[in-house]
This record gives structure tokens, sequence and C-alpha cells, in this order.
């Protein structure tokens, strides 16, 4: 393996973010603010092979708050520099600090007017708002004047995705904020449906309206990443396990040319201590593009730290797959404290290239037309939609609810491919 990742988010605005996303988290505050000093990076270079990390510099706060953030990684570039390690400045994608934006008007809508949640104390913004695309553009231009070798955009979702889906049918999904009501009316011909989709027809306008606004988001953004004589990239999350026009906004084969490397985020580590992307083997031996993965098993918030048996497991499926590894190296939970990766606990690893595996090939399922009943129940669900999954983040009793109910690990670990309406 020529290039191995640590998908390392540290210094201040990480413990900063961690207090807006969680109730009242524990957190090994030493941890995140290591991660890019000196002892750790030699480690993880000698230990793990490290040669690409993608580090901390805008998490979605004001540009105010953010400015110790940016000053913590800029003085400590020269530290990846003297181990060779290419460095991936992370700006945050279409979503901000809710608090931090009270009196901005950047955030998508849905048909009643509210905000979108990302995350507890977080609202996904609209890329057609002016205002919200403004800062996107600000933040990556910004990025572009520090030593990162790249530039990478993380969360490219546009609007919430769809909670149900038929041919003809489906329910809220995306954005409904004035800014992308006139600009729909003007391309199409008549009024964005506010709520759920009705017909084919509408369900196709919509998706090709929300792709070609992230794509020409992505393209912009990449030029600018570009011109500053950077590589660029987005979290791709996993198109071959989620369908990405209808969970994120995009279509992979419209967006590639923008990027210099896929990096597929996912939920493919098994219990105990196996991995499983076969699934990815078209994408990785269809491109000449470097293919980063990061495989959780049950994601942020819910993982421990990884044992030594599911990183050996991690680098072998690497080996044989032809991929690059990239480690999650933060934001770890265990015994209910948030750490990042405690590489003095990691031995060096070797590589087993005979590591059996399984083809899997995820096929998209056909989707079925709706029945009168299930009309009824979405259109009677739709206004409630985006206040439900804020009540499920925002207030401590429900968030624990969920969290123990794990239905969240199982939406994300539910492969979700499906053919679109024609």
């Amino acid at each position: 393996m020529s290039r191995i990742g640590l998908y390392a988010w540290g210094g201040p605005g990480t413990i900063r973010l961690l207090k807006v996303k969680y109730h009242n988290p524990c957190i090994d505050e030493q941890s995140f603010m290591g991660l890019y000093e000196t002892d750790f990076l030699s480690e993880a270079k000698q230990k793990l092979g490290v040669t690409d990390m993608w580090v901390t510099y805008s998490w979605g706060f004001s540009d105010d708050t953010e400015q110790e953030d940016r000053l913590f990684i800029s003085e400590r570039l020269a530290n990846f520099q003297q181990y060779g390690i290419t460095t991936h400045g992370y700006v945050q994608g279409p979503n901000l600090v809710t608090s931090e934006f009270k009196m901005t008007d950047v955030f998508c809508r849905d048909s009643r007017g509210r905000l979108l949640p990302y995350s507890k104390g977080r609202a996904l913004t609209c890329p057609n708002n002016p205002t919200a695309r403004a800062i996107m553009v600000s933040r990556v231009e910004a990025a572009c004047q520090e030593a990162f070798d790249g530039i990478f955009i993380d969360n490219m979702l546009f609007g919430l995705p769809p909670f149900f889906l038929r041919s003809d049918y489906t329910s809220f999904f995306g954005c409904s904020c004035q800014h992308c009501q006139h600009r729909f009316l003007s391309e199409y011909g008549y009024a964005l449906p506010l709520a759920e989709k009705k017909g084919s027809k509408v369900i196709t306008d919509y998706i090709d309206f929300r792709c070609r606004t992230v794509t020409e988001l992505v393209y912009d953004l990449s030029r600018i990443a570009h011109s500053a004589g950077k590589q660029f990239g987005i979290n791709l999350y996993d198109p071959f396990w989620h369908g990405s026009e209808l969970h994120f906004g995009y279509r992979l084969p419209v967006i590639q040319d923008a990027l210099d490397y896929f990096l597929i985020e996912n939920h493919a580590l098994e219990k105990p201590s196996g991995i499983d992307n076969t699934h990815l083997v078209p994408l990785i031996s269809s491109t000449s593009k470097p293919v980063f993965i990061v495989s959780y098993r049950n994601g942020i918030g819910y993982d421990g730290a990884y044992s030594q048996h599911d990183i050996q497991a991690i680098w072998n499926e690497a080996a044989v797959l032809n991929y690059f590894p990239c480690l999650k190296a933060t934001e770890f939970v265990t015994h209910r404290t948030w750490h990042a990766l405690q590489i003095e606990q990691i031995e060096s690893l070797t590589t087993e290239t005979n590591t059996p595996t399984r083809q899997m090939l995820h096929l998209p399922k056909r989707l079925k037309t709706s029945s009168k009943i299930e009309r009824r129940l979405v259109q009677y669900i739709n206004p409630y939609y985006a206040r439900l999954v804020t009540l499920a983040l925002e207030n401590k009793h429900l968030a624990r609810l969920v969290a123990q109910s794990r239905v969240s690990i199982r939406l994300a670990r539910t492969r979700r491919l499906y053919e679109l309406p024609q």
C-alpha cells in the first residue's frame, strides 16, 4: 500500500464541537490536543506508515470563534512536513452551528419553514442560498492560504434524505427554502412541491435539480483549490451502499472529474474484527484515482477504541482489494469518554494478502408504487419530519433513547440502493 491515511479531527475546535453535538460529553481533551504533535506523528509514521492525514480547519462555527482552531493547525503544519505526511485541510460542508448564525439567512427549510437539523446544535445550509454558498467559498479560499497539501469538504449533503420512497411518491427530502423555490420555478417552469413529491416526472426533476446544485458547488470549490495548487476531495459517504442521488444529492460519474481522489466513509467494519468492502471492487478496479476507505463499525459516538485485530483486518483487506486504508483516528467513545486514537497502544502492523474475502455486489432495488394508505401516512408525518429529528437530537432524554435503541446504527448499516424513476 503506497498511501495510508488517518481521519484525524483534533484541536480545540473538535473539543468545542463535541460539546455542541452531544449532551454533557466526558472528553479526554489532551488526546485531541495531541493529535498533531510530533510525538503522535512520529509513532503514526513508524507503526502505521501514515502518508496522509485529514486535519481540522473549520467545523462550521463563526469566523471569530474559529480563529483559535485555524491558528492551532497552522502552527503545527510544519510537524507534518517533518514526517513527510500530506495534509488535507478539513472544511465543514453545507451545515453550520445554529447558535452562531441566528440572524443570518443561510439554512435549509422544510415545507413549513423549519430548519433541517444535521446534529444537535447544527443545521443544514442551502447551496442555492448565496450567503450560505459564500461562507463555504470564503472558508475554502482561506484554507488555501495555509500550507495544506489539499482541501477536503465533509458532509456534502443537500438537505434531508427521504424517509419514505416509492417510484411514484416520496416524502419531503432536500430543501424547500425560498432560494430553492425561486430557482426551481425558473428552471422547470412549475412550482417546487414543498412537501411530498408526487409522480415520476416531479421526482425525477427534483433529483436532477438537487444533483445539479451540488455538482455546481463541488466544481466551484474544486476550481478554487486547484488554482491554489491544492488537491481536492469530498466525503462521498458510500454511493455503492446508499443511493447518492437520493440520500446525499450528487451523482458520482458527474462530479468525479472535480476530485483528485475518492474518499469513502461507510460502516463495513464487522464483529468480531472483520471487514467487508468487496462491494467497492468495481470502483477500485475501474479508476486510476486513489481510493481511500474509512470503515466504521457502528459510527461516531458508538465505536470504542479499535483493537489491534480490527486495525490489522482493515490493513489486510486494503492490501487484498487494492485500496488505501484511512483509519478513523478520532471521536472514539470508550468507557463513556470521548478520545482520539491512542497510538501508544497500537503495535506495528503486517500485511497479509491472502486474507479470504467474500464477493459482494449490491444491486439497486426496484421501487414499488405507493398505496393509498402509505400516501395518507406520509402526508400526516411530513410536516413533523424535521421537527421529530430535531427533538431526537436536542432533547437529552430522547437522544438517550435513540442511542439505546441503536436505530441510527441500523439505518446507517442498511443498504439503500434503488432504481430511480425515469
